[in-house]
């Protein structure tokens, strides 16, 4: 009487072979799940650095004020995400003095926590200008 069922070199043939499809596929799920972190980290870098450009260019408004400022999310929930502002009228920086004033904003993933950018770390910079105008000027002073 002949017994049905897989003998073990068709075992061993079918485990190979699903380990070939196996393997490759975790590694893409891995990469995969790496890259969606990453893109999720410089989204939300993008829109605290656009949120730290549009608060400095209503402070900047007020009365052209040169200042540097730097910090981190943390009380947002986003420790290793440090930024540094600058307002300045120079014209080394694209400004005119009393007239015009160059904002940037720069974010980034402080992976080493030192609390400077390096060159390796991800970083996006969003920059613009102020001009002094009658209008910013009579609301800032509430006329």
């Amino acid at each position: 009487m002949r017994r049905k069922g897989y003998t073990l070199i068709e075992l061993v043939a079918t485990s190979a072979l699903l380990a070939l499809v196996i393997v490759p596929s975790l590694e893409l799920t891995r990469e995969s799940l790496d890259l969606g972190n990453r893109l999720e980290t410089r989204a939300t870098m993008t829109s605290l650095c656009i949120g730290k450009l549009e608060e400095h260019l209503a402070l900047g408004a007020i009365d052209l004020s040169e200042t540097t400022s730097s910090g981190s999310f943390a009380s947002i929930g986003h420790s290793q995400l440090r930024y540094t502002v600058v307002r300045s009228q120079d014209a080394a920086d694209g400004g005119i003095t009393d007239r015009l004033m160059a904002v940037s904003a720069t974010v980034w993933d402080d992976t080493n926590g030192n609390l400077s950018l390096d060159s390796d770390e991800p970083s996006i910079t969003f920059a613009s200008k102020i001009a002094k105008t009658w209008t910013y000027t009579s609301e800032a002073s509430g006329a």
